[in-house]
């Protein structure tokens, strides 16, 4: 019984390709007709079209206005792109002169920038920091009234304000100092 249907499924099988490989045939074979067809109808028409001389002379005259037509045509082309080619030149030339200043303007921010903390002694620029000067001063100025015992000058109420008051000198000279044009 299991050979009977294990047949039975070859035969179906066998059956269901050999109707796809005949279905397959026949779509080539129809394509290659239609082709066929086509080719045939393409030779009749091409064979049927013969030129008079007379016709020959007005497709050349024809021609010859279309070719006068597109030679003028060309040449406005041409001319609206040499104009829109010196459009964009100029306009090129403006953005990179606005480049170059603004650049000019940069380089001379960070020269500002770079020499605002520096004093010159003879030709060397020197970096100095005022508010580090302006405490060291205080130090050694304390140290020496601590060394020579003067202690009411330190405690009295004078002498933080006029520090207080140095270092406000310092950072407003500083800030003057930064936004200055030199």
């Amino acid at each position: 019984m299991a050979s009977i249907l294990k047949k039975r499924s070859e035969e179906k099988n066998n059956e269901q390709a050999n109707t796809d490989i005949y279905g397959q045939i026949e779509y080539i074979d129809q394509g290659l007709r239609s082709a066929d067809n086509r080719i045939r109808a393409i030779e009749k028409r091409l064979s049927v079209k013969t030129f008079e001389p007379d016709q020959v002379n007005i497709f050349q005259d024809e021609r010859g206005k279309i070719d006068e037509e597109l030679l003028e045509k060309l040449d406005e082309l041409d001319e609206k792109l040499k104009h829109l080619e010196k459009t964009i030149q100029e306009k090129q030339e403006n953005e990179i002169i606005q480049i170059r200043t603004q650049l000019s303007m940069i380089e001379e921010r960070t020269q500002r920038l770079e020499n605002q903390n520096k004093i010159r002694i003879g030709k060397i620029k020197v970096p100095i920091e005022f508010s580090g000067l302006a405490a060291t001063i205080v130090m050694f100025a304390t140290g020496y009234l601590i060394y020579s015992g003067h202690w009411n000058i330190i405690r009295s109420p004078y002498y933080p304000i006029a520090i207080g008051i140095l270092f406000g000198a310092v950072v407003i000279g500083k800030f003057i100092m930064t936004n200055s044009k030199r």
